[in-house]
Order: C-alpha cells, then sequence, then structure tokens
C-alpha cells in the first residue's frame, strides 16, 4: 500500500510542478500541460512554446503561439498561427484554412491534413513521408540528402525533450540506489548544503572553475596525462552524489510537508526527479523548451556548484562537517556514525 501510495504521489508532484498559465491582457506564457488538453480562444496570444502530453491543442481562429507546438498522444487542430515548428506523436494535424505555420509540420504515427487556404512556410513530414532519407542515383553520381532537411529540426526538438525526461528519471533511480547503499553519506552531504550553502557553493564552483585548468596542466606535464580520465570520473560522481545528496533533502521536506510515510531511497528519487525536472524545464539548453533561457547555465551551475561543495566538504560523505558556535575556526566532525 505504501508502496502504491509513494508512486501515485510521485505522478501527481510531477504533474504539479509545471506552472499554470500566465495571463496578463490576453498573452500567455509558454505551457506545459500534462494530461489534458489546451485551448487558445481567438484573440490570445502564447508567447512560448506549448508542450501537450496525453492531450490535444485546439488553436482557435485569429490565435497567434510565439513558439513551437509539441504534442504526445494527441492531436493538433489549428485555425490560428504558428510561428515556429509543429510536431506530434501519435496523433494528427489539422490545419484549418485560415492556419499559418511558419515552420515545419511533423506527424510520427499520425497524419497532416491541411483545408485549401492553410499556409505552411516549412516542410511537411508524416507518418507516409518517412522512407529511406537519400536519394541514390548511381548513373549519375548523385547523392542528396535534402530529405534530411524536412525532419532535422523537429527530430531535434522531440529528441531533446525525450531525453530531458529520460534524463531526469534516470537521476531518480541513481538516487535511489544510492540512498539504499549510502544513506549516511548522503544524508551527510544533504545536511552540509543545508548548512553551509555560501561555504559548500562557493568551494563548489570554485572546483568547477579550476577544472579546465588543472587539465591543462596535467597535459602539459605528460606524464600525468594518464590521470585525466580518473580525475574526470570523480569528478562526475561527485557532480552525481552532491545533486542526489539536495534530492534527498527535497524529498524529505516534500514528504515532512504533506505527512508522507516515505522510505529515505524513495524520498530521495522523489526529490532527484523533481529537481531534475525543474532545473531543466527553467534552464532552456538543457531540456529544449526552456520557461527561462537566461537561465540556461546559471541555475544548474548554481545547484552543481552547491552539490559538489557539500561532496568536498564532507569528503564523499565520509565524515560530518560542522563548524564551531564560538570561535573562527572551522573543525570537521570525524566521527563516522553506524549504518542502521
Amino acid at each position: 500500500m505504501k508502496r502504491t501510495f509513494a508512486v501515485l504521489s510521485l505522478v501527481l508532484v510531477a504533474a504539479f510542478m509545471f506552472p499554470t498559465i500566465a495571463m496578463a491582457g490576453g498573452v500567455y506564457e509558454g505551457q506545459v500541460v500534462m494530461g489534458g488538453s489546451f485551448t487558445l480562444d481567438s484573440g490570445e496570444v502564447l508567447d512560448g512554446d506549448l508542450l501537450v502530453l496525453g492531450g490535444s491543442a485546439i488553436l482557435e481562429d485569429e490565435s497567434l503561439v510565439r513558439g513551437d507546438v509539441i504534442v504526445f498522444g494527441g492531436n493538433v487542430d489549428c485555425d490560428g498561427e504558428i510561428t515556429g515548428d509543429v510536431a506530434v506523436i501519435g496523433g494528427m494535424v489539422s490545419l484549418g484554412s485560415s492556419a499559418v505555420v511558419q515552420g515545419d509540420v511533423q506527424a510520427i504515427g499520425g497524419s497532416v491534413q491541411t483545408d485549401e487556404g492553410a499556409r505552411i512556410e516549412g516542410v511537411v513530414v508524416s507518418q507516409d513521408d518517412f522512407d529511406i532519407p537519400f536519394n541514390f542515383h548511381w548513373d549519375g553520381d548523385v547523392i542528396d540528402p535534402s530529405h534530411w532537411v524536412s525532419i532535422a529540426r523537429p527530430a531535434r526538438i522531440i529528441t531533446n525533450i525525450v531525453w530531458y525526461f529520460f534524463r531526469s528519471f534516470l537521476l531518480a533511480g541513481l538516487a535511489v540506489l544510492a540512498v539504499m547503499f549510502w544513506h549516511k553519506p548522503t544524508e551527510r552531504v544533504a545536511k552540509t548544503a543545508v548548512d553551509q550553502p555560501l561555504l559548500a557553493g562557493g568551494i563548489g564552483l570554485l572546483t568547477i572553475l579550476l577544472t579546465i585548468p588543472v587539465i591543462l596542466i596535467m597535459v602539459v606535464l605528460i606524464l600525468s596525462i594518464p590521470l585525466i580520465p580518473i580525475f574526470l570520473l570523480v569528478f562526475v560522481l561527485a557532480l552525481l552524489f552532491g545533486w542526489i545528496g539536495l534530492g534527498l533533502e527535497v524529498g524529505e521536506r516534500i514528504a515532512k510537508a504533506f505527512k508522507w510515510d516515505m522510505h529515505p531511497a524513495a524520498a530521495a528519487g522523489l526529490g532527484t526527479l523533481i529537481s531534475s525536472l525543474i532545473v531543466g524545464g527553467v534552464a532552456g539548453a538543457t531540456s529544449g523548451f526552456g520557461l527561462i533561457p537566461c537561465l540556461d547555465w546559471v541555475l544548474p551551475t548554481f545547484v552543481a556548484s552547491l552539490g559538489l561543495g557539500a561532496v568536498i566538504l564532507t569528503r564523499f560523505g565520509s565524515q560530518s562537517y560542522a563548524v564551531q558556535p564560538k570561535g573562527t575556526d572551522l573543525v570537521v566532525d570525524d566521527s563516522t556514525e553506524s549504518e542502521e
């Protein structure tokens, strides 16, 4: 029963973590809709990308979407204008007589239907159009890869989104395993990040900035070149461990707020998933449909620095880190509590 409740809670929180529609004078911000349909009324404007999971997108006459429209498991019924691309997986694209799409239109597992008067400035790719994307004319010695152009951009958008969700769930799975086997070390990392955010963030950011110079020095020294893969492996593991430690803290606070009885491993998985989805969703470069593109690198770097610094201060969670209440000397608590 508890396991079922945890899974349902995970789905519920993941659904509610996306921002709701913000309206100001008939202008909406970019929107992500899960498990429902989205309708943009006549005369309204969506200033950003539209992503619909498990529903349909209905764009009425004289509506405007300043971005891409991407739908998984639903249809797109458009009579308005879209400045970007339209990509649908497992559904159909219907363009009315007044519809205008400035980009490409792609339907995987479906078809594209256009009324007379509909205008598509890009290319149209439907399930019937998926063949070998090369025209080989051996006699004319011509290899024409032009078909790639018709699927490159929509495919890139879909790939970014799929990778965004896959990466988030993969990190959540790693968090569950990490806490199952190294609960106390992960807990020490989380506690240090919360208790010493400025110190941990500063050390983590400094470490990230010094990584490339250190690698260049190792290359110059030549003899230390074989150590570069080991150095990079430790660096990546520290980043992941720090991210998971922060995820554990987020998950435990969510469980406490909603009074859920969750195992620490489940809390770590939930917190890491939500953190990864939020950071990836806000940072445009990581998800492909970022809500705040100017934070492409700022937010991920801040979170990664905080977790990395906590890992360094606790020496990969092997010991607790504490500061003396009195005096200015930093003290490291070498006590290693036994795993229960």
